[in-house]
């Protein structure tokens, strides 16, 4: 590792490979800067704190989601005492993993080893993952299992690695359950696969990994375990979140505002005895944040081009068999684009209650696209890129006191929220907080 990162620092890239490691540090302590800060609980971390320390009480779970994510959090409160640096530590570390899986999947699409220094970069220094790194919440442990499944079928060479994945999105099915719509992805990378028909048995795994944790979650809280009673508590998941249409609260977002976004997440706002504030929002990186929407419809827009160039060639079949092995550049964006899809598509038919942080697992595969980017404008446009990804890094820098919770002046926080219905995402309090 050490011997690629020399060879990658004295190549042609060199500038943007060490701008991107100084964005990677920069976003990691950004995210541990304070981590135990504030001592109380932050938005909704009350439904996942208060409910880890029941399950090691051996206490029924009130909360509406699988077990899996408060067990998380539970470990490190366990090992480490009932702290608030304990409550935030897991989703801290599988923060900082979800910056080196944003890099290694932008690698895999782009098949260039300055991929992965982008995409680590901007995973870094984005707000909207900073944020669920900060905070005792599931979402951004759920982009990381699931990004993790599917960096883990992609990378698979034989049905024992494809099985891993599975194990995988099975266990992000149980941190929250709406993973399960990432099945028909990995059914696409299974069926590209040599060992196809192996592969695709293997996502049998998939409810037995949810059992298994769900299962675990039951015993802890001394209730009735096992597949049946796992059913029924599915069950009654499901329909207390599908009567959850009641659209009353001010955050409140539906799918199509993510893509601005209209309504980011006050997580935290502390105000300080000299006039400023400490200040925690959801609000990801602006310019990352767009450029996702671009890089959605130009990789969208490839994928159309390629399917009608096939169909005027006449040969739609070998090509749908080219896409489906993931061979070339064009396909490999069109399975990211799958997985982007993938979490939002329920939100399209569902009059659920809905919020921007529904969109963070399909917003990480969105970052994946313009690394991916990125790295294909390198081969044409180096200079241009290096600049693109360096005012990134200081959109970032300038917005970093409202991800870290570092002390700012209101003025400062307001000049932030570039938009007018951005200032209730960055100022509005928690009803949580003390």
């Amino acid at each position: 590792m050490r011997r690629k990162l020399l060879q990658s620092l004295r190549a042609p890239d060199a500038p943007l490979i060490t701008a991107a490691i100084v964005m990677i540090v920069f976003g990691i302590g950004l995210r541990a800067q304070r981590l135990a800060f504030p001592r109380g609980l932050t938005w909704d971390e009350h439904h996942f704190v208060l409910n880890a320390k029941t399950y090691l009480a051996h206490q029924p779970d009130l909360n509406d989601h699988p077990p899996l994510g408060k067990l998380l959090i539970a470990l490190p409160i366990h090992l480490l005492g009932d702290t608030s640096l304990a409550w935030r530590l897991a989703p801290f570390l599988l923060g900082c993993v979800n910056i080196v899986l944003v890099g290694l999947i932008a690698a895999w699409v782009a098949e260039r080893r300055t991929a992965f220094w982008v995409g680590a970069a901007l995973a870094a220094v984005d707000g909207f993952l900073i944020a669920y790194s900060r905070s005792a919440l599931l979402d951004g442990m759920l982009a990381c299992s699931c990004m993790a499944a599917v960096l883990t079928a992609l990378r698979a060479r034989s049905w024992p690695s494809f099985a891993l994945a599975s194990l995988l999105l099975g266990s992000a099915c149980a941190i929250k359950y709406s993973a399960v719509v990432f099945v028909p992805v990995l059914l696409w990378v299974a069926v590209s696969k040599r060992s196809k028909i192996a592969s695709t048995f293997t996502l049998g795994l998939v409810p037995a990994a949810y059992t298994g944790w769900f299962s675990l979650g039951l015993w802890m809280a001394k209730q009735p375990f096992g597949p049946s009673a796992v059913v029924a508590e599915t069950k009654r998941l499901y329909l207390h979140h599908a009567s959850l249409t009641h659209w009353k609260h001010p955050l409140l977002s539906h799918w199509y505002e993510w893509f601005l976004p209209t309504r980011p997440i006050p997580m935290r706002n502390d105000p300080l005895s000299d006039g400023r504030m400490r200040v925690l929002t959801a609000m990801g990186n602006p310019l990352v944040w767009w450029l996702v929407n671009l890089a959605l419809l130009f990789a969208i827009g490839s994928v159309v081009v390629a399917l009608v160039l096939a169909l005027r060639r006449r040969a739609l079949g070998p090509a749908t068999r080219r896409a489906l092995a993931l061979a070339g550049p064009t396909a490999r964006r069109s399975l990211i684009v799958a997985a982007w899809c993938a979490p939002i598509v329920p939100w399209w038919v569902s009059a659920r209650d809905s919020y921007v942080y529904h969109y963070l697992p399909a917003y990480a595969f969105g970052v994946v696209l313009v690394a991916a980017l990125f790295a294909a404008a390198l081969r044409r446009f180096r200079t241009a890129a290096f600049v693109g990804l360096l005012v990134v890094g200081q959109v970032g820098f300038y917005y970093s006191p409202v991800w870290g919770q570092n002390p700012i002046s209101r003025e400062g926080v307001e000049q932030r929220a570039l938009w007018r219905r951005w200032h209730v995402g960055f100022t509005l309090r928690s009803p949580f907080d003390p």
